[in-house]
């Protein structure tokens, strides 16, 4: 039996996933959520196999909450549920610690398959993303890698350098806590990178610092 929580800001959504996997013996949905916070509260409790995170969360991000289940529990696995294919949330997604990153218009097949995929120690893809990853890649034209760093951005890079922490990054520029996470998760996608000593390493080796 797999567990799985689902995480998405729409009731329709929730109700619609639930109803298709439970028609799959297997599994088992043991929660659901429309927030980061009652996700956390929802995770701590239930423990499961796999969530199913939609990638916007009304105001919040979807990404928040992988980086906070993720410190809370390192082991735990995340499939990024999303209605785009846009290049840049999939590189977040995965490189921020997702196991797999689907399409709201895949089919239950798919669904099903990339959840029993995750619970196998793989990755799963959506065969859209998939194939415009490739297409990328046999064209030799590389996913968007986003804007230039803006000033705050910078501002972070500099702080990173000299091994502030993300409370003290707050502190210094008068932001939240969570939005320093979320600019810091910008800034990684924007490199390529995954965690703070590499973004220090590739910002200093294009000159940013």
């Amino acid at each position: 039996m797999t567990s799985v929580l689902v995480v998405d800001d729409h009731p329709v959504v929730r109700q619609g996933l639930r109803a298709l996997l439970s028609n799959h013996p297997h599994f088992e949905i043991v929660g659901e959520a429309a927030s980061v916070e009652e996700a956390l509260a929802v995770h701590r409790r239930t423990h499961p196999d796999v969530s199913l995170v939609d990638i916007r969360l009304g105001p919040e991000s979807g990404l928040d909450l992988l980086d906070a289940l993720l410190e809370e529990s390192p082991s735990s696995r995340v499939i990024m549920v999303s209605s785009f294919d846009d290049d840049e949330y999939v590189t977040r997604s995965l490189r921020a610690g997702a196991r797999g990153y689907l399409l709201k218009v895949d089919s239950p097949s798919v669904l099903v398959g990339a959840i029993d995929s995750v619970v196998g120690g793989q990755r799963a893809l959506s065969p859209r993303v998939t194939a415009k990853l490739l297409e990328h890649h046999l064209l030799g034209e590389p996913p968007s890698s986003g804007p230039e760093l803006d000033d705050v951005e910078r501002q972070l890079l500099v702080l990173l350098s000299r091994g502030r922490s993300n409370q003290q990054i707050a502190d210094e520029l008068f932001l939240s806590d969570t939005t320093v996470k979320r600019r810091l998760r910008t800034v990684f996608g924007k490199l390529g990178v995954g965690r703070r000593a590499e973004a220090v390493g590739e910002a200093a080796r294009r000159g940013l610092l």
